[in-house]
């Protein structure tokens, strides 16, 4: 038996072959701790947002489109746009730009996506979370961030129909950020009930000295 498995290890094809093979399983083992659609340059993200990522994608995985929701992060403030990004299909990035205390963050959305991801779209998304994207704490960051991703989470599940899950945004968070006047009304009208008050209550004085 060893005899006939020295004769065909001396074979160059067969030793060509064990070879890729070997490779191959330890691409595997390697690839299973790979995350492909997290990208961490600038060491932000915490576990909570890390593992928001993974399940919401892995669940993609499991649809036909297969769409991808990609958070990368980079040392820098601007070219935030992603390589080859008009090759890709089915694909949001959330990109961050940092560099010291100053954070940019940004949206970006292959073709076929553009409907769902419009200027006015991503720009209430980011608004929606810009006090806590502001953030020096990285809590608070990561808490904002969350927010962005289910946002475009949403967006998605909405585009493709699927229903949704736990990862998606509360109706009340869709109407804050789908409707970012209408939920600044109120606060401005309240603002303006104040202001009138205290001119009525200033020419009140007023009106009381000079008599």
């Amino acid at each position: 038996m060893l005899k006939v498995w020295h004769t065909i290890w001396k074979k160059p094809k067969t030793k060509i072959l064990i070879s890729l093979l070997a490779l191959g399983t330890i691409f595997l083992t390697m690839s299973a701790f790979v995350q492909p659609n997290i990208s961490d340059n600038a060491n932000l993200l915490d576990r909570q947002t890390r593992q928001l990522i993974q399940e919401k994608n892995n669940r993609y995985w499991q649809t036909k489109e297969q769409p991808q929701i990609a958070v990368i992060t980079v040392k820098r403030l601007n070219k935030l746009t992603p390589r080859k990004l008009n090759a890709t299909k089915r694909i949001c990035y959330i990109v961050v730009g940092a560099k010291g205390k100053k954070r940019n963050v940004q949206i970006f959305s292959s073709k076929d996506l553009h409907g769902a991801f419009t200027a006015d779209t991503r720009m209430n998304i980011l608004r929606a979370a810009a006090n806590d994207l502001r953030s020096p704490q990285k809590a608070t960051f990561n808490k904002g961030l969350r927010l962005v991703f289910r946002a475009c989470a949403t967006k998605i599940d909405q585009q493709y129909q699927y229903a949704f899950d736990k990862y998606d945004l509360t109706n009340e968070e869709q109407d804050r950020i789908s409707h970012p006047h209408r939920v600044a009304l109120p606060l401005a009208l309240a603002l303006a009930v104040i202001v009138m008050a205290l001119i009525y209550f200033l020419g009140r004085v007023r009106k009381q000295k000079n008599d």
